[in-house]
């Protein structure tokens, strides 16, 4: 009888016979198929602890760096507002209305007229007419130098006075007072007239009468307060209409 039949695998055939080609034993065929021996498992006690987890998945980096990034924003944001330059201001024009002439005057104003200089005309006759009447212009004197002047008409002979308008050595400008009360009040002289008054020395001087300066009898006596001569002297002519300073001291 042979011996008992080997089971045969339907998923694992036999190996075919070839001639001339070794086979390998059935024992060695058997080991193969002897699945590997599994690892033995070691148990570790106490176990290791985790590994460390990353920066980035830590709650306190994640908010710190959330507030960091917050200040780095405001910090850029502000920089960008300081750094950056305005425009200028647009000027503002204010339109002033034009002047409306007053139509209800029937006129235009008249131009005020220009100081005279002299030598030459400073005043019309008719517009001198009236006593204690005065015409201001500028007189150029024999130095080059041009200093304030006045023509005062007089209610009689010779007519007109003419004079600096300046105190002689002094700084002060001469002007004629009529009020007769202020002569008294002020200046403590009783006048009957009007007269030229140095309102810094309170001096007074008397467009009708002479006074001396120097040996020559010139107008203007001083009649009150400290002054040193009468005013300088400009010659008046009249000639046809018109009154004319021709020269001074």
């Amino acid at each position: 009888m042979s011996g008992p039949q080997e089971k045969i695998n339907p998923f694992k055939p036999a190996q075919p016979v070839i001639p001339g080609v070794p086979q390998k034993p059935a024992a060695e065929e058997k080991a193969e198929e002897k699945p590997a021996a599994k690892p033995e498992t070691k148990i570790v006690w106490p176990p290791p602890p985790p590994p460390p987890r990353p920066l980035w998945e830590v709650r306190s980096v994640q908010v710190s760096a959330g507030v960091g990034a917050i200040l780095l924003l405001c910090g850029a944001a502000l920089a960008w507002r300081a750094l950056r330059t305005e425009p200028p201001p647009v000027p503002v024009m204010l339109e002033t209305p034009a002047a409306t002439p007053d139509v209800s005057a029937g006129a235009s104003q008249p131009a005020v007229p220009q100081i005279p200089v002299a030598p030459g005309p400073v005043a019309s006759v008719a517009a001198m007419a009236k006593p204690w009447s005065v015409a201001t212009f500028r007189m150029q004197r024999p130095s080059g130098e041009t200093v304030k002047a006045m023509v005062i008409r007089l209610p009689s002979a010779p007519g007109y006075w003419g004079l600096l308008s300046v105190a002689p050595y002094g700084q002060c400008d001469l002007a004629v007072e009529t009020d007769l009360r202020k002569l008294r009040e002020q200046y403590s002289y009783a006048a009957i007239h009007p007269m030229v008054v140095d309102s810094c020395t309170q001096t007074v001087y008397d467009p009708m009468a002479l006074g001396s300066s120097g040996g020559v009898w010139i107008r203007g006596r001083i009649a009150a307060g400290p002054g040193i001569r009468p005013p300088f002297e400009v010659e008046i002519k009249v000639e046809k209409d018109q009154v004319v300073a021709s020269r001074s001291e």
